[in-house]
């Protein structure tokens, strides 16, 4: 059987970082810290830690005296000396050898794991991944809201491998080889060269060996990160799950030298190819997506999401986990209480997807955009359902819903999705005024969310139930799905 990486032979695994036990024979155990009150931890240190939580970033948790020690890859249950590797006041420590492993830990199928900067939890199993996300939720809600009896159902997933419908990788150069793939754990200019990824469906692996191969054989130079130079920065793939399409955005720092071999390249290695597009990004920064181009055939793929026939773009709109999103989508919907006389406004509206999966339970959903582009998305899948009770708006949302009820309209229930900032206290407030009696929070960051229950609290919402929905499975990330009442 092939060995995993990160996992040695007899049970001991390292972090997957190239860590090993180099005790000299002969050296006395490495003593336990537990039953001291105070440690003071030093780069290099060893010690015996038993390990009870995991933290939101997915490393195992420690105590060491009064401290609390990260360690990437450590599991609940399990036991291991460990080296430190940061003292202060967030101390971190990496694997030297395991004394005990945990009843849940799992062969992780991916020979990347460990040191792909991608998964954290394949080596943990799925059930015991949920139960973990739940207690996560639990645990941070209770300490930013300073609440203790908040009520967080057990978090819901779906099938945990080949669920990820969309893939971002960048290009590099090792030893003189163009290899593509994802930043490698804690390092975001190394790159491994990806030959296989278990949580992404098989065909977006294939549409990278597809765009390494093109590249490889037009020979254009591959961008430096460091340096600036360069011309192909990285590759967006996209596939339909049911309709079979197929997406490829090329990412370069410039205009392509020739954009028929580019065309002629991929289409003769993607049978399935739908969209081939053209992202130019001259900025020296990590974004990948700039001012995108149609090279060939249509700007968008199809495919069947949560009962809906929908368009996906480029811009990464929803959430890439079409196979539980339904279940994202059902929380939603239970949250607001529908049935069938609402009026609901979703304040983050992305394409239309909440609004248009709640048309069929509501009277009217109204969606604001964040930009023109994304309203004119959401308007083009509602045409595409047949689906007439849904209107969108774009500009500030608070504002939108202050001109609604200017105009005599009613909210029954609002909808937020923040995604790199939390929401504006003004949406909630104005929510209060437009007569919403219920809030729906669903949150892609607990940080977020946390700061959004705050805001929803000070306008005058209670707190009723959190469910987390797990759409990405064998990460650490967290979305959940928070019910707000009015008081």
């Amino acid at each position: 059987m092939k060995q995993s990486r990160g996992v040695r032979k007899g049970g001991t695994r390292d972090s997957g970082l190239g860590t090993k036990d180099n005790r000299r024979r002969g050296q006395s155990p490495v003593p336990s810290p537990q039953s001291r009150s105070l440690v003071s931890l030093r780069p290099g240190q060893k010690l015996t830690l038993s390990f009870r939580s995991l933290n939101l970033d997915g490393a195992g948790v420690a105590t060491a005296g009064s401290q609390r020690i990260a360690v990437p890859f450590a599991l609940p249950g399990e036991e291991a000396i460990v080296e430190i590797t940061r003292g202060g006041r967030r101390p971190e420590g990496k694997i030297v050898s395991l004394v005990r492993k945990s009843a849940h830990a799992a062969p992780p199928p991916c020979r990347h794991f460990g040191v792909c900067g991608g998964c954290q939890w394949q080596h943990l199993s799925y059930a015991a991944q949920l139960e973990h996300k739940t207690r996560l939720v639990r645990a941070h809600l209770e300490d930013a809201l300073r609440d203790a009896t908040l009520t967080v159902r057990d978090a819901v997933g779906a099938a945990p491998w080949e669920y990820r419908n969309r893939v971002q990788a960048a290009f590099a150069l090792r030893q003189d080889k163009v290899v593509v793939g994802y930043y490698t754990l804690g390092d975001d200019l190394r790159v491994i060269n990806v030959q296989e990824c278990p949580i992404q469906h098989g065909d977006n692996v294939r549409l990278l060996r597809a765009a390494r191969d093109v590249i490889v054989e037009l020979g254009w130079p591959i961008y430096d990160r460091v340096t600036g130079r360069g011309l192909v920065r990285g590759v967006i793939g996209q596939v339909g799950m049911y309709s079979g399409e197929a997406m490829l955005v090329l990412c370069t720092s410039r205009e392509v030298p020739d954009r028929m071999a580019l065309v002629r390249g991929v289409r003769d290695r993607v049978l399935n190819l739908t969209s081939l597009l053209l992202s130019v990004q001259p900025a020296h920064t990590p974004e990948l997506l700039g001012s995108v181009r149609l090279l060939w055939g249509r700007a968008y793929i199809e495919d069947d999401i949560a009962g809906l026939h929908l368009r996906l773009y480029a811009t990464p709109a929803i959430p890439p986990n079409p196979r539980a999103l339904p279940l994202w989508l059902d929380a939603i919907t239970r949250g607001i209480g529908a049935d069938g006389t609402q009026t609901v406004a979703d304040a983050a509206c992305e394409d239309g997807l909440v609004p248009l999966a709640l048309a069929s339970r509501v009277s009217k959903a109204i969606g604001i955009a964040p930009d023109r582009e994304a309203m004119h998305r959401a308007w083009e899948n509602a045409r595409l359902n047949g689906i007439t009770n849904c209107i969108f708006y774009t500009r500030a949302p608070a504002g939108v819903l202050a001109r609604l009820r200017a105009r005599g309209e009613h909210i029954d229930a609002v909808v937020v999705s923040p995604r790199g900032r939390p929401t504006a206290a003004e949406v909630f407030q104005e929510a209060v005024v437009s007569g919403a009696r219920r809030a729906v929070c669903a949150g892609h960051s607990l940080t977020l969310l946390a700061q959004d229950l705050l805001a929803a609290r000070a306008a005058g919402f209670r707190l009723i139930e959190v469910q987390p929905v797990d759409l990405l499975p064998q990460t650490s990330r967290i979305h959940c799905v928070a019910t707000l009442e009015r008081q």
